[in-house]
């Protein structure tokens, strides 16, 4: 099932913010995928789950919570440290309030419903075995906070809100995002419930200087950090710790996957220049985890989250025309 609806795209631009997402990348995938099935539809907003204050309080803690819902110089200021748009001088970085069209209150609303796309599409999936929200995955925000350009953390609070809901009581999170997944990292650290795994840079990230006591440094139950020039051995690795996760932790009720396309070797974020996949390695990565997951029959479900520049809607459009073709009867993937 892919979830997706122009409405629901975090366009940056529109805020300021000069981080290079491209607008159309979720846009220009679907429109792909309409090439494959003209009956591909945009889902209907009116259908997505409203996520609660409650339900944010579910992972995050009530200060920042607060914050988001107070008066409008606090909502800012969570916004400027999430999104990184003041350096260490005290200057704008990668922002020019003068060019932006809506204020930040209409960006959490946007983020909101871009968290309950992630609970929705991870509900289905527990019916149909596979979903692909073309959004989401902020899986840097922590407890206290949004960080890594991710305001509330959409993979936990969509984890927890099924939990709480008895339809589910174990998942995994699968990260293959350039970066560590610290956030789900810091928030599920106690959560046996939970299990991680994070295949990412081994360097690079967190970009904050700090010490190993600080919590982005968390370690995920499962992680991979892959150096400079080891791109050969990315996918063993990940071959290898997905055994491991299969052999050390119990069979899940689902799988969120963090589906980052900014290891590509033309992402075009600097902080993402240390993992250089190519095309062909980054379609192996993405048959690997689904058919990893797909062979154990745990239902998967799946969020963007990290990928920069004029050329990362190559990578998600090859996995989903993979997913489509290799389903004889096209039940996998259909129109939402």
């Amino acid at each position: 099932m892919i979830f997706y609806n122009p409405a629901l795209d975090f366009r940056f631009l529109d805020y300021g913010i000069e981080i290079p997402v491209e607008d159309s990348r979720a846009q220009t995938v679907f429109s792909h995928l309409q090439k494959l099935d003209s009956s591909l539809e945009y889902f209907d907003t009116s259908l997505v789950p409203a996520i609660s204050k409650d339900d944010l309080l579910l992972v995050h803690n009530l200060d920042f919570v607060d914050h988001l819902y107070g008066p409008y110089s606090e909502l800012e200021r969570e916004m400027m440290t999430c999104f990184e748009l003041v350096d260490s001088s005290g200057n704008y970085h990668r922002y020019n309030p003068k060019n932006a069209k809506k204020d930040f209150s209409h960006a959490i609303d946007i983020l909101l419903k871009q968290t309950g796309m992630t609970y929705l599409a991870t509900k289905e999936s527990l019916k149909s075995g596979f979903s692909y929200f073309l959004g989401g995955g902020m899986h840097h925000a922590m407890s206290f906070g949004g960080r890594g350009f991710g305001l509330v953390n959409d993979i936990v609070i969509a984890l927890r809100k099924l939990q709480n809901e008895k339809l589910i009581k174990s998942a995994w999170v699968i990260d293959v995002d350039a970066h560590k997944g610290d956030g789900t990292a810091e928030l599920t650290a106690r959560d046996s419930s939970i299990t991680t795994l994070s295949i990412h840079m081994k360097e690079g990230w967190p970009l904050d200087s700090g010490t190993v006591r600080d919590p982005w440094f968390i370690p995920c139950d499962i992680e991979v950090g892959i150096d400079v020039g080891e791109e050969d051995q990315y996918l063993d690795r990940l071959q290898m710790a997905l055994n491991e996760m299969a052999l050390n932790y119990p069979h899940p009720d689902v799988a969120i996957v963090v589906n980052g396309a900014d290891p590509y070797e033309h992402d075009e974020l600097q902080s993402t220049d240390k993992l250089k996949l190519s095309l062909e390695q980054m379609l192996k990565r993405d048959i690997l985890v689904y058919e990893f997951l797909r062979e154990r029959k745990i239902p998967q479900s799946y969020v963007m989250a990290g990928g920069y520049g004029k050329r990362s809607w190559e990578i998600y459009t090859q996995f989903l025309k993979f997913v489509w073709e290799s389903s004889s009867k096209r039940s996998e993937v259909s129109s939402r």
